[in-house]
């Protein structure tokens, strides 16, 4: 296994803690995405920001840093310090083609749905009005 993922971790986050509330902030994220063919991927990411960032941006940015090498993001998820996800992003179609994917049946008012669920990404408009 190679542990340079790992090792940068630990670099950054000794680096960070001598920076005290002044020191950016770590996020575990998971990005899904797809390639040029369509093919579905994954990958952890392990990100560091400026306090002040919002959760849109952090979005751009990574889905901006997919284009440039040819994937489209699909979903973004973050694993919190409570072991708790949020969803950051989900791409229209995304929970529809995975329900469908798993031989689950779509509910009919996803939106509420998403809603029960506390799923609430940052292109919630996008997703939940039509036109």
């Amino acid at each position: 296994m190679d542990d340079t993922i790992l090792r940068t971790e630990i670099m950054m986050d000794s680096l960070c803690k001598s920076m005290g509330g002044y020191a950016p902030q770590k996020r575990w994220l998971i990005a899904d995405y797809k390639d040029r063919s369509g093919h579905d991927l994954n990958q952890p990411l392990t990100v560091w920001h400026s306090r002040g960032v919002s959760d849109k941006s952090l979005v751009e940015s990574v889905r901006g840093a997919l284009a440039q090498s040819g994937y489209t993001l699909t979903a973004l998820g973050e694993l919190l310090e409570d072991g708790n996800v949020k969803t950051l992003y989900l791409a229209p179609g995304y929970m529809e083609e995975c329900l469908q994917e798993m031989g689950l049946k779509v509910p009919e008012d996803l939106p509420n749905a998403m809603r029960a669920a506390r799923c609430h990404p940052v292109n919630w408009t996008e997703l939940t009005h039509k036109g």
